[in-house]
């Protein structure tokens, strides 16, 4: 288990994520950190128990299929959202993409919980990565999103600054980067992507 401490920021408006990826690469090399690039997509598939008690406890559990082909398991569990960092305990493992699998790794680690074959939430992703090579095992990244809700999609966009530690440290911006963000038009967020993509899909069948 690791303790991932990481700053969101969103944004609904038409952007160019070519443009906004840029910004970010000029202002990483302005301040002299080094950083390794990469590009994945990926489909993540939320999972909850009818009543949407995860969602409820501000919990997840994924499964993200990458576009190279990997399948990862997640559960993640709040710790603290304080001075707009969210730090929540992070589990992670490897799967076949069976839901044998999903079941097994659920009962291991939110134990009580009955969760539902089909998915609560659907995320298209792809995203740009900008992992810091100083030692800091600082990661930043950009994700245009899409919420996915059978015929409908909702488009966001993201950005992540995170560290995953054993601790809730949040001294790990020196360098300014999330008021830099702020200054591209992002918002700050202390919500999971999939809490405000369950809010936005019950918002949507609402008013149907």
């Amino acid at each position: 288990m690791a303790v991932e401490n990481e700053f969101k920021f969103t944004s609904e408006k038409d952007l160019d994520p070519g443009s906004v990826a840029e910004s970010l690469r000029s202002f990483l090399s302005s301040k002299n950190v080094p950083f390794k690039e990469k590009s994945k997509q990926s489909v993540d598939l939320y999972f909850d128990t009818e009543g949407l008690d995860l969602y409820k406890e501000d919990c997840i559990l994924r499964q993200k299929t990458s576009s190279n082909g990997k399948i990862k398991l997640t559960v993640k569990r709040p710790i603290s959202n304080e001075m707009r960092m969210m730090s929540r305990e992070e589990i992670e493992t490897e799967s076949d993409g069976s839901w044998e699998r999903v079941l097994s790794f659920s009962e291991e680690h939110l134990p009580g919980r009955i969760v539902l074959e089909k998915p609560s939430l659907t995320i298209e992703c792809e995203r740009i990565a900008f992992d810091y090579k100083d030692g800091s095992g600082i990661k930043l990244s950009l994700d245009v999103c899409d919420y996915v809700d059978g015929p409908t999609k909702k488009r966001f966009y993201e950005i992540e600054l995170e560290s995953v530690d054993d601790s809730t440290n949040r001294e790990f911006d020196s360098i300014g980067m999330c008021q830099f963000i702020e200054d591209l038009g992002f918002a700050p967020v202390t919500e999971s992507k999939y809490r405000r993509g369950v809010a936005w899909r019950l918002s949507a069948n609402a008013l149907i």
